[in-house]
């Protein structure tokens, strides 16, 4: 069975006006959805405020902590927000919709995951999983428009 991911119109232009917004500093935060049958329909997203405007990806400085805390902040967000899905996001202000190395050793410390790539054009998401096996499973998540 292949899930389709959509996304509302309205979000996405918001999603990326905040992406477009923050250029040439990289934008991070949450992204929820809901489940229904074998679609995951995004509900809404929140920007993770920030100090500093970060300009390249930084490895985590404690990689328990960083998985620590995503762990945490997202049973939170779930209970919060009732709903059955989140995942994190930030942007890639080169445009590259691909994993950059520091996304790729994220997920493989994580094992499994979803990562979302956000550009100033396009919303994309990366499913990986090594679970059960040494060469890790990594599928492009392609999000639809939909209108409301």
């Amino acid at each position: 069975m292949s899930i389709r991911y959509l996304i509302p119109e309205n979000l996405l232009r918001d999603l990326l006006k905040e992406v477009s917004d923050g250029l040439p500093g990289i934008i991070t935060g949450w992204i929820w959805a809901e489940w229904r049958d074998s679609f995951a329909i995004v509900k809404g997203f929140q920007v993770t405020p920030s100090k500093t405007k970060v300009t390249e990806h930084i490895r985590p400085k404690s990689w328990m902590r960083r998985k620590k805390s995503k762990i945490f902040t997202m049973r939170k967000m779930k209970k919060d927000l009732n709903t059955d899905i989140i995942w994190e996001f930030h942007s890639h202000p080169d445009g590259n919709e691909n994993l950059h190395d520091v996304d790729t050793k994220i997920l493989n410390y994580l094992s499994t995951g979803v990562m979302i790539i956000a550009t100033e054009n396009n919303l994309v998401g990366w499913y990986y999983d090594k679970r059960e096996s040494k060469k890790p499973i990594v599928e492009k998540m392609v999000f639809e428009v939909i209108s409301e």
